[in-house]
């Protein structure tokens, strides 16, 4: 599965904001979220880069290398020409966030420490077939060329945990993992903002199973029993926890719910809380089978065959609805896929909501920069 960049979006969870937000992501929109201080922008001979920050004291803030495909026209723009192909502009934001989480203090101002942040924008020399890196987000731009057909140009960002698009609501979005394809061609609106940042996940060992506890004693009362499972250094075996770890953990390698170094924290029945995002047993919809009428959209589910892991960044973009009766509840993402999850272990849907909600403020609230 992917790390947690953080990958926030891709939302992406990942998220963006300039006018009406694209993707239909304006319910889900993350007020913590800080924008990029990046624009793109386009135009039939390709994509221009700017920079919108205005007070780097080293002067211009794109640090670009030279390539076929990249042009330099002016401080702090640059071009991507046409027809580069399935090679993609990587936009590299490690520096960047570094020196705001560690070189923006008036002491290190004051000791010249990293003074000038860079973005890093080049191409890469060789092409590869997969970009599905820790801590980064694709961007796929498509049709933004009138002149050229199914023009299509894509960028890599690094450094980011969590990576939002947004533009104009004429844009159609879609999403696979951390890729984000933005297809513009019925859009009148040329340019996108982007927003993101790192996630501080030092203590939700601590805050998730404090929050667990929270809607044991509010919710749920059997005897000594919890709903929510303690996994956290909870290895007492004469309480029977370690055989719950040993049960959560062969989940995650039956079903490749998480990646291997991922720590699980608490679980539900079939829903699990790790240190890098939430996985669930859901029915996931059925494309084929769903219809789309005058009245709306009648969705069809597949039935519960697999775990869907979100990490971070995606969970904290999603919305929660009860569907059907008390014990179902429908996830949506900002790209309109939607899962159903079927909540009657101890909890009802409303509850469920509840909790959800309140550990998307908790992790939302842990972002910065």
């Amino acid at each position: 599965m992917l790390s947690i960049k953080t990958k926030l979006v891709l939302v992406l969870v990942a998220v963006i904001t300039f006018g009406t937000d694209v993707i239909g992501q304006s319910r889900m929109a993350n007020a913590n979220f800080e924008a990029l201080p990046l624009v793109f922008s386009w135009e039939d001979s390709g994509v221009r880069i700017t920079s919108k920050t205005a007070n780097n004291l080293g002067g211009n803030l794109l640090e670009m290398t030279p390539s076929q495909y990249l042009d330099q026209i002016g401080n702090d723009l640059v071009r991507v020409t046409m027809n580069s192909g399935n090679t993609p502009v990587i936009i590299d934001l490690t520096e960047y966030y570094q020196y705001k989480r560690e070189g923006s203090t008036a002491e290190a101002m004051n000791q010249m420490i990293n003074p000038s942040p860079k973005i890093n924008l080049f191409m890469p020399k060789l092409t590869l077939a997969d970009y599905n890196e820790p801590n980064s987000f694709i961007l796929e731009l498509r049709n933004f060329s009138k002149s050229v057909n199914d023009a299509r140009q894509v960028f890599l960002f690094r450094g980011l945990d969590v990576f939002y698009v947004s533009t104009d609501n004429c844009a159609v979005l879609s999403s696979e993992q951390n890729r984000i394809i933005v297809d513009v061609e019925k859009c009148d609106v040329k340019h996108i903002v982007l927003k993101g940042g790192l996630l501080d996940l030092t203590d939700v060992e601590q805050k998730i199973p404090d929050l667990c506890k929270k809607y044991n004693d509010r919710y749920f009362s059997q005897g000594e029993e919890d709903a929510f499972v303690c996994l956290k250094d909870c290895t007492d075996t004469g309480t029977g926890n370690y055989e719950r770890l040993k049960h959560v953990r062969g989940l995650i390698t039956k079903y490749n719910i998480t990646d291997y170094n991922d720590e699980p924290l608490s679980f539900l029945g079939n829903l699990l809380l790790t240190k890098k995002g939430v996985g669930l047993n859901l029915k996931t919809e059925d494309m084929d089978k769903t219809k789309v009428s005058t009245k709306g959209k009648k969705a069809s589910y597949n039935a519960y065959d697999s775990y869907r892991f979100f990490p971070w960044y995606e969970f904290i973009n999603l919305s929660f609805e009860k569907y059907v009766d008390e014990s179902q509840l429908r996830i949506t993402d900002p790209y309109n896929n939607s899962y159903i999850y079927n909540s009657k272990v101890h909890f009802s849907n409303v509850e469920l909501i509840q909790f959800f909600n309140e550990l998307k403020d908790m992790i939302s609230d842990q972002v910065n920069y």
